[in-house]
């Protein structure tokens, strides 16, 4: 990973490609369900849906009795679970193939989707342009490179490479200083667990170096001679339950044997910058300097932070580098670069809205940093790449983004002018070169790269995209709900112009809520098949999520969580209050640490939903110590082994305040079985819980993919299948007459 770029958030929702946003232009005239006059299909027989047995377990701790009915479900081998989990994942496909519209809706979703081509996750490096590529039609996105003479080449096409009737997935790649080089992180089936592999850019080829066990977002970081890198290795299976647990740092020169490889940074084992066996250890240099910053991180925006001189790197595999410990977390460093001789960092100590900082790398002593942007409030700064020219840093303004430039040495940034108010979701620099590119995009702008040449001081379109529908159709509208406590909260709303407020449209509301991740503005064209049948799309930017700087996350974390799933709550009576949906109309949806948002708001207000959809969600975080990825949650949720984290944990617990005896919303519960952030036995002990206790006669359903994990990596038809099978039972379950199942609940056992 490059020094400008923090360790990642490690176990974020994939909120922007399983939720999409806006629209287009129907082929088809869509019937609103209130116009609607169908005949209800006969009534199938259905399969059977499966009950769950009980143990009589329970955990009683400080004071705190919590039974765990289901805890027999926990356990990444369970032969019991496999079986019933398969019967119900049966009794959902045949309720979901029951539903008449769905297929007609799966078509319409497919369509506009599939019009959709567009670039990602742009990178530079010697002269050259390397990106991802989505076309139109292709199931998933290219390696591809821009040539110094303007030309594009494919480099690597994951279709091709998957092997057992799996697909593969290119999980991330950074290629070398020169440009000659590009390492890329390959998995398949699903799962994150990738190969890093270093590709030949002008011949296409690969070189023989494999490298195993990489998480599929820690990315190489190249040597400055692009002779060789530093990589984040996942411990052997051997040496615990969880490989998420000490991880190591290590150093491979090209051509040479991996296992020969030394450890120069490790969980549980740096001498010289100790790391908690949870913490996930990086390595970067910055091109142009002599500098190496170590970094120790995970499920959290800030970062650890030390450095040292490349030439003092002890590569003998004794760990025994003499690093300087910069920042501790308490440091609120989210991101770091190097120029010269000096550290630029990016911080929210005493500064919610954040600001940057800089030290001399020779006394790298925080408490003396100049400050080199002040922070602003209410615009919190959001990160920072830096170029040979200067360092450029985005700044979020009312869910709008700006670009400012510091230049090295100035005192004052200026602000880049932007082709349009939208949203800068990545920013991409040489710090060999000058100049910037960015993506820039909104609810109703599909994405677009664009580059900034300091010299000329204009901005101009690099790559854009391809699609087939009409964006001009969605009105986004940015309002505010007041939660009870009297915070106004943001809420993004999407449908069609003209929407008539009378309460009778089907209404999805999103949240997430956590890791100060913002829901900002992204566009996607597939949910326009939602919002063409008169349907409702709307984000909750609730506490815990980074909207309104650090503030706004320390307020939804941890013993706070409870305040992001009580702004959930006022979000949706806004959209009821206002009449853009009703409470038999409104579900709720989230993913990932969005499952505690959803699963505690649906414990909480039954009441006000008619429906749920929670994907590949953390469901049961009272029990993250007993999962894979479990401890690496400690810092977002709270540590269960103490009083104090045990009971803010267990308040925000969804599964902990099931309630026997209570009517609950229709829920459909999605998981992919290869995930490995988020266990699948969470999910399966939500669903059996809510399905032994709702007297609603709701359907409480799972649906699993197998060659799938968290979502990452799959292919448009998966994804797509998902959310026609979603978007219809949410059809269904809100009263839509043309998506009423043929397909009735029926259970065995007692």
């Amino acid at each position: 990973m490059r020094p400008t770029i923090a360790l990642p958030l490690f176990a974020l929702a994939i909120a922007a490609s399983a939720t999409a946003a806006p629209a287009s232009k129907p082929t088809t005239t869509a019937v609103a369900p209130s116009q609607a006059s169908v005949t209800a299909p006969a009534r199938k027989a259905p399969p059977t849906l499966p009950t769950a047995r009980t143990v009589d377990t329970v955990d009683e701790r400080f004071g705190i009795k919590a039974p765990d009915p289901y805890r027999w479900m926990e356990g990444a081998t369970n032969p019991e679970l496999d079986k019933w989990m398969g019967a119900q994942g049966d009794y959902t496909q045949a309720f979901l193939a029951g539903i008449p519209g769905r297929d007609a809706l799966r078509a319409r979703i497919r369509e506009l989707g599939l019009s959709y081509g567009y670039p990602s996750g742009v990178q530079l490096a010697g002269g050259r342009f390397f990106h991802m590529q989505l076309n139109p039609g292709e199931q998933l996105p290219k390696l591809m490179v821009r040539d110094r003479d303007g030309r594009d080449r494919i480099l690597v096409d994951p279709a091709s490479r998957g092997s057992d009737g799996t697909h593969a997935s290119l999980n991330s790649f950074a290629p070398s200083p020169d440009g000659a080089l590009v390492a890329y992180n390959l998995s398949e089936g699903g799962s994150e667990v990738s190969t890093v592999r270093v590709l030949d850019v002008a011949t296409g080829k690969d070189l023989p170096d494999a490298i195993e066990r990489v998480w599929g977002e820690f990315t190489a970081s190249w040597l400055p001679d692009s002779k060789g890198f530093f990589y984040t290795q996942m411990a052997p299976a051997a040496e615990g339950t969880d490989p998420m647990l000490n991880m190591r740092a290590r150093l491979h020169h090209l051509g040479g044997p991996v296992a020969d490889d030394p450890v120069v940074l490790e969980g549980g084992h740096a001498p010289s910058m100790k790391l908690a066996p949870e913490e996930f250890p990086g390595v970067g240099v910055a091109p142009g300097t002599p500098w190496m910053v170590a970094f120790g991180g995970g499920a959290h925006s800030e970062t650890r932070v030390a450095v040292a001189k490349l030439a003092d790197l002890d590569a003998s595999g004794k760990a025994a580098t003499p690093w300087k410990v910069v920042a501790e977390y308490a440091d609120g460093v989210e991101n770091v670069s190097v120029h010269g001789e000096r550290l630029y960092v990016l911080s929210h100590k005493d500064a919610s809205g954040r600001r940057v900082l800089s030290v001399p790398l020779a006394r790298p002593d925080l408490r003396q940093a100049r400050i080199e942007i002040l922070e602003d409030a209410s615009a919190p700064l959001i990160r920072m790449v830096d170029a040979r020219d200067a360092l450029y840093v985005e700044r979020q303004t009312a869910g709008q983004a700006r670009i400012l430039r510091l230049a090295w040495n100035s005192k004052q940034p200026t602000t880049v002018a932007l082709p349009y108010q939208g949203w800068v979701d990545a920013m991409a620099t040489d710090p060999l070169q000058d100049g910037l590119a960015f993506e820039l995009s909104g609810w109703t702008r599909p994405l677009a790269y664009y580059s900034y040449d300091p010299s000329s001081q204009k901005v101009s379109a690099t790559l854009s995209s391809v699609y087939g529908g009409d964006p001009s159709t969605i009105d986004a509208e940015e309002t505010e709900a007041v939660s009870a406590d009297g915070t106004h909260v943001p809420l993004s709303i999407l449908h069609r112009k003209g929407l008539a407020l009378d309460g009778s449209h089907p209404a999805i509301l999103y949240g997430y809520g956590g890791y100060g991740s913002s829901q900002n503005a992204w566009f996607s064209p597939s949910i326009a098949a939602w919002l063409e049948r008169g349907g409702v799309f709307a984000v909750a930017h609730v506490r815990g999520g980074g909207e309104k700087g650090e503030a706004w996350k320390t307020a939804g974390t941890g013993p706070n969580k409870m305040n992001g799933i009580r702004d959930f709550i006022a979000c949706g009576e806004y959209l009821v209050s206002k009449g853009y949906t009703a409470a038999g109309r409104l579900t709720a949806s989230g993913g990932s640490m969005g499952g505690v948002l959803v699963g505690r708001t649906i414990t909480e207000r039954p009441d006000l939903f008619a429906g749920a959809h929670i994907s590949v969600g953390m469901t049961n975080p009272l029990r993250i110590l007993a999962a894979e990825n479990g401890a690496n949650q400690k810092l977002e949720l709270g540590d269960p082994e103490t009083e104090a984290g045990f009971k803010a944990i267990y308040e925000m617990d969804p599964y902990q305040h099931v309630k026997p005896g209570t009517g609950y919303p229709a829920v459909l519960f999605t998981i992919g079985l290869n995930d490995r952030r988020v266990a699948p036995w969470m999910t399966a002990k939500m669903a059996a819980r809510l399905q032994a206790a709702t007297t609603s006669g709701k359907p409480v359903l799972i649906r699993f993919d197998r060659d799938a994990g968290h979502g990452i990596g799959s292919s448009r038809d998966q994804v797509y299948d998902e959310r026609a099978d979603v978007w219809s039972f949410i059809l269904a379950v809100t009263g839509d007459p043309q998506f009423q199942p043929t397909v009735e609940m029926s259970r065995s056992g007692p």
